[in-house]
């Protein structure tokens, strides 16, 4: 079953905040800023894409396994197989997926044969990445989109796989799932929020363990986002899509402050912010120096960092929240409206991710 969406006639009354702060403080500071008035989003910034929502997947659903990034260890293998299987799926993946080719999983040939294949197999209902690491980008060129579209499928992973996200919903409109990889820890927070969006259709909501107000308000939009990395990479290329009128969500891992810094102003530099209407700000794992590491005092803090770059925004903003690069990985539908609170660190779909 297909269903094509227009964008533009789903995202309503899209809310942002009138009112700048240079930075607000933590939730001390909530009910203050819930007082701030917002306004409609323009429709006319929101992409003219037709969206393809794709079948939830049911009870003893086979799942296809794939490597498209960097080569799998034998115990991450082990380990993808005991994850999946607990759940109740039964797995299939192709002889590429332990592959090594240098650092990568195989050729990009046989990366890509593996994509297609799996997105054609019609005895596959899902299609999981067992894990990220790189590559993912040396595809994008060369991946067949018509297959895509035409053999709809929930598809999952997070890190490098931010790629293939942006480059399928850029190509093909296929909305898919920002979570966990096979060879993730599966626990229940992670497991929970993946299995009520991809197989029970919730229009679930994440709240921020300890959140962080940027910048107040709520807004309305279909969220697009993944690993800052990756989605920088991606600016003038092809494959790269239109962030106006999304609420932007975004990731990382092991870059220093001065690197997050670099990155943002990039994004900002390019443009890619003049349009969003809101960002959610995950987990940004081990990017910021502790007192006893070195270089802590040549340093500034993350937080410093999001207020500098970002707080200029006259859009929401909120950092926190529990997805990326730690073991409570909440599952972003990419494409699906949600509402962003950034007073209250909240981030709820308004629209089922799968049908």
């Amino acid at each position: 079953m297909v269903i094509h969406v227009n964008l533009m006639d789903l995202v309503e009354n899209t809310k942002l905040a009138m009112n700048r702060r240079s930075f607000v403080k933590r939730t001390s500071l909530i009910g203050a800023a819930a007082t701030i008035p917002s306004v409609a989003y323009s429709q006319n910034d929101v992409p003219d894409l037709q969206r393809i929502i794709p079948k939830g997947i049911g009870k003893d659903a086979t799942i296809g396994l794939i490597t498209p990034g960097s080569s799998l260890t034998r115990s991450a293998f082990e380990k993808t197989l005991d994850n999946l299987s607990s759940i109740g799926y039964k797995i299939k993946y192709s002889p590429n997926v332990k592959v090594k080719s240098g650092f990568l999983a195989g050729t990009d040939q046989q990366r890509i044969e593996d994509i297609h294949s799996m997105f054609e197999d019609e005895n596959v209902a899902a299609i999981f990445c067992a894990r990220g690491g790189y590559g993912c980008g040396r595809l994008l060129d060369n991946i067949n989109y018509d297959i895509i579209k035409k053999n709809h499928k929930p598809f999952l992973g997070y890190s490098d796989i931010t790629a293939l996200h942006l480059a399928f919903y850029k190509h093909a409109g296929l909305v898919t799932f920002h979570g966990p990889v096979g060879a993730s820890e599966w626990n229940d927070f992670t497991r929970d929020s993946a299995m009520d969006i991809l197989s029970k259709g919730k229009k679930v909501e994440i709240s921020a363990e300890e959140v962080e107000i940027i910048h107040p308000g709520t807004a309305e939009g279909p969220l697009l986002g993944g690993n800052l990395t990756l989605m920088t990479s991606l600016i003038g290329t092809p494959h790269d899509p239109d962030y106006a009128g999304h609420i932007l969500f975004l990731e990382e891992i092991g870059e220093s402050t001065y690197r997050i810094d670099r990155m943002l102003t990039q994004m900002l530099s390019a443009g890619k912010l003049d349009k969003v209407v809101g960002i959610a700000l995950g987990y940004f794992t081990d990017c910021d120096l502790k007192p006893e590491q070195t270089g802590y005092e040549q340093s500034i803090g993350l937080l410093e960092v999001f207020k500098d770059r970002l707080g200029l925004l006259n859009v929401p903003i909120a950092y926190g929240f529990p997805f990326g690069h730690e073991d409570r990985n909440a599952t972003l539908p990419v494409g699906i409206n949600a509402r962003l609170n950034a007073n209250k660190g909240s981030l709820k779909l308004l629209e089922r991710a799968t049908v």
